[in-house]
């Protein structure tokens, strides 16, 4: 799954979180596409803007941090 910003106003409405126009920027660059070779699911994209809303840090993935499993 990937977000868009008619899906990014969706949830933000539901939430009833205000989300400034330069966190949306940072949601859509992270979310905007798939991080190969996985996929967002629902899930994991709204813990993750709950997150970077609360403290302004996305959950670092193992991809991310160039850790090898």
């Amino acid at each position: 799954m990937t977000l868009n910003e008619k899906a990014l106003a969706k949830w933000e409405e539901s939430m009833r979180i205000p989300i400034s126009k330069e966190q949306k920027i940072a949601i859509l660059q992270r979310f905007g596409s798939e991080p190969e070779p996985y996929e967002w699911s629902e899930q994991d994209i709204s813990v993750q803007i709950q997150n970077f809303l609360g403290c302004r840090e996305f959950v670092k993935s193992i991809k991310d941090s160039g850790e090898r499993l």
